[in-house]
């Protein structure tokens, strides 16, 4: 076992644990990409190498935020406007070839979706949660309902952009909706610690994560701030969004 693999299996504590949970999980998909490869060639195969190249170029990427060791303050310094679209088309495109055939990843939305906040950050919320959605998939491929599509759906309200993250799975059992963003086993037998990692980037960059009600499978709704022009006074009103609401 290398080093490396050391350091990542006995972080089980702390931020280390969480950016570890984030490298495992990019690092897991490079592996399922390179597993492709072997059986393609051609234009396909290059698209899926490429996918792969991106997903190391992530995970070096958060090797060194880990290093920095960043606080919710400094996350918030380096909060910079960016399209939200074009990060969830990404993930999309590096995420589809580790789908089970068949299985869709929709991006809805028109227009461009100016965010202000951490792209890194959020690009590793958004991540988690299609990671997630693909993983519940994979394990249900030879249902006989299997899951068959994961949504995001881009919307601005105010200075507020919303995502909804909706899958047409079998939906969270109600025990498990108590502790959803708190570490724990998880349905697809991971440590289950990608939806609390996922909140409190959300909360660090002034927005939220939450659960919806839906009538099939699992919703999930991230609100991030909206990129206006703003005073200086509204700009700092803008951090009470990540304060969570309590039930």
């Amino acid at each position: 076992m290398t080093q490396l693999a050391l350091a990542l299996r006995n972080s089980s504590h702390g931020p280390s644990a969480r950016w570890a949970h984030d490298i495992r999980n990019a690092l897991a998909t490079v592996g399922l990409h390179l597993e492709t490869l072997e059986r393609l060639s051609g234009t396909r195969g290059h698209e899926i190498a490429h996918a792969a190249h991106v997903l190391m170029s992530r995970a070096a990427a958060m090797c060194n935020e880990a290093m920095a060791q960043r606080s919710p303050i400094v996350a918030q310094s380096r909060s910079k406007p960016f399209d939200i679209a074009r990060t969830i088309v990404q993930i999309a495109n590096l995420l589809r070839p580790t789908a089970p055939a068949g299985f869709e990843i929709r991006v809805a939305g028109n227009g461009s979706f100016m965010a202000l906040a951490d792209q890194q950050d959020a690009f590793r919320i958004l991540f988690n949660l299609v990671h997630n959605a693909i993983a519940v998939a994979r394990l249900q491929e030879d249902a006989s309902d299997p899951m068959t599509n994961v949504t995001l759906l881009i919307e601005r309200s105010g200075r507020i952009l919303k995502v909804r993250i909706v899958d047409d799975g079998p939906g969270l059992p109600a025990a498990v909706h108590a502790n959803l963003f708190r570490p724990q086993k998880s349905r697809t037998g991971g440590s289950g610690i990608g939806l609390s990692i996922a909140r409190e980037l959300a909360e660090q960059n002034g927005g939220v994560l939450q659960l919806a009600e839906s009538a099939r499978g699992t919703t999930f709704v991230l609100e991030l701030p909206a990129m206006t022009a703003m005073a200086p006074a509204e700009q700092g009103a803008l951090r009470s969004l990540g304060k969570r609401v309590q039930h």
